[in-house]
């Protein structure tokens, strides 16, 4: 969702639509605006011929259906790309607001509604994604560590035999440690090969879609330092619930 966000976010643009009757001075005084703002990454104008080519082929692409007015109804206009920055939303609204001002334009769009709906569903998202991986990582805790506890006392004798001749209580909890990290690293193995497969499907089926809405934004699986992080973490899990179960194992045969 992050790597969404962000493609989003890089794609996110300010159009500047123009009266008809627009006066050369008045389109050069916008443009001396554009060009004063340190915060504008790119600037492009748009013939009307232009975006009436641009709007048939995104029908076509999209599957809708071909338009043949006999006269072109779209304006001329500016497409505006801002600077990656913490505010850029803020930025954005702020020189929608100076520009439609000014004589000669006749609107301005960007999508604040949109924006600031999309911003917030996807901080909801995080959190709510966080609390759900924070659960599972409390339930994985558990499962290993029941399935550890189990384990040792499956071969509850043999422990206390080693312990009876000299082994030591951290030379008994190493191969449990071991197992415990061992179902952790296949457990996130499993885990991502599975969102990998959803990956693939969704991306096949939805990828076009997105394409048509928006050119350059794509579905983008968990970057490989990620996934190293995560397998370590479940590994991490996986040390730490057989570290309880043993422990605590370790602290009832000495009260014996």
């Amino acid at each position: 969702m992050n790597a969404l966000l962000t493609s989003w976010n890089q794609h996110v643009q300010l159009v500047v639509y123009l009266k008809n009757d627009i006066s050369f001075a008045e389109k050069s005084d916008l443009q001396d605006l554009f060009k004063s703002n340190s915060k504008i990454q790119s600037m492009e104008e748009i013939n009307k011929e232009k975006a009436w080519e641009e709007f048939k082929l995104t029908q076509k692409n999209s599957g809708g259906l071909e338009l043949d007015l006999g006269f072109n109804p779209l304006p001329d206009s500016y497409r505006i790309r801002f600077k990656p920055s913490e505010n850029r939303s803020l930025h954005i609204s702020e020189f929608a607001e100076q520009v439609q001002g000014n004589r000669g334009v006749e609107s301005v769009e960007y999508g604040k509604k949109w924006i600031d709906r999309f911003e917030k569903f996807m901080i909801f998202c995080q959190v709510f994604l966080l609390g759900v991986g924070v659960l599972l990582s409390l339930g994985l805790i558990l499962i290993i560590s029941n399935t550890i506890r189990l384990s040792i006392y499956s071969r509850q004798e043999e422990i206390e035999l080693m312990l009876l001749i000299g082994a030591t209580p951290s030379f008994v909890k190493i191969p449990f440690m071991l197992e415990g990290i061992f179902q952790g690293l296949i457990g996130s193995l499993v885990s991502l090969g599975f969102m990998g497969a959803v990956y693939s499907y969704l991306k096949n089926q939805f990828q076009p879609s997105i394409d048509s809405i928006a050119r350059g934004m794509e579905f983008q699986f968990i970057s490989q330092p990620f996934l190293l992080i995560l397998v370590g973490l479940s590994m991490l899990i996986g040390f730490v619930a057989s570290y309880i179960s043993t422990y605590q194992y370790m602290q009832v045969l000495n009260k014996k």
